[in-house]
């Protein structure tokens, strides 16, 4: 299973695109978990992922979230294109790829 956290400012576009990454998900048959949280609450969140995601309005945070997870999962921004357009397939193939190198 790949446990994948999306970060964001409030939560409410990053749902979107959760929901359309485990459509695409289960379109593919790929077993997924994945969540959002806030960039202020990452530390709270992060122990159980396998892999960051962070929103594009949220890039400034790379490297506060990459310091917090100290290099033990994945940690990339979004591709705002991707986020605009609930690219859910182009986004999780994003975090699997992350996982898996």
């Amino acid at each position: 299973m790949y446990k994948i956290l999306l970060c964001c400012m409030s939560g409410l576009t990053t749902t979107m695109l959760v929901n359309a990454m485990k459509k695409e998900a289960h379109r593919q048959n790929i077993n997924v978990m994945i969540w959002t949280a806030i960039s202020s609450a990452i530390e709270l969140f992060w122990a159980e992922a396998d892999c960051i995601l962070i929103a594009p309005q949220n890039a400034g945070d790379l490297e506060k979230i990459r310091s917090i997870v100290k290099n033990s999962i994945p940690v990339a921004v979004i591709e705002e294109k991707d986020l605009l357009e609930m690219n859910g397939e182009v986004v999780l193939k994003q975090a699997i790829e992350l996982i898996e190198k």
